[in-house]
C-alpha cells in the first residue's frame, strides 16, 4: 500500500513548491564576545576542561578548573598514593 501511494505521488507530475529562503537569525553570522578589559589587579584565569570517564560507564563527565586547581588536584593525587603505597608496605613488613 505504501508503495502504491509513493508510485502515484511520483506519477503525479506535480513539481513541489518552491521554499522561501529568507535569512533569518540562526543563520546570520554572529559577533565574537569579546571579553572585558581587566582591571587594575586583575589577572586572567585559563580555565582547561577534560573528560573523565568513572570507572564502570562510557559516559565521560566534562570537569573544568583553572590551571592551579589542576596542577593542585595532581599533587593531593600523588600524595594519596603515595600514602598508600608506604602503608601496604608497612603492612607487608608486620605480617599484617
Amino acid at each position: 500500500m505504501i508503495l502504491a501511494l509513493l508510485m502515484s505521488a511520483a506519477l503525479s507530475g506535480q513539481d513541489p513548491q518552491p521554499v522561501a529562503t529568507e535569512p533569518t537569525e540562526a543563520a546570520a553570522p554572529k559577533a565574537i564576545p569579546v571579553a572585558a578589559p581587566l582591571n587594575k589587579g586583575e589577572q586572567r584565569i585559563k580555565m582547561v576542561c577534560r573528560k573523565d570517564a568513572p570507572t564502570g560507564t562510557r559516559l565521560a563527565k566534562r570537569t573544568c578548573l583553572s590551571l592551579e586547581d589542576w596542577k593542585r588536584r595532581t599533587e593531593e593525587d600523588q600524595e594519596a598514593m603515595r600514602q598508600m603505597a608506604m602503608k601496604s608496605a608497612f603492612s607487608d613488613v608486620r605480617g599484617r
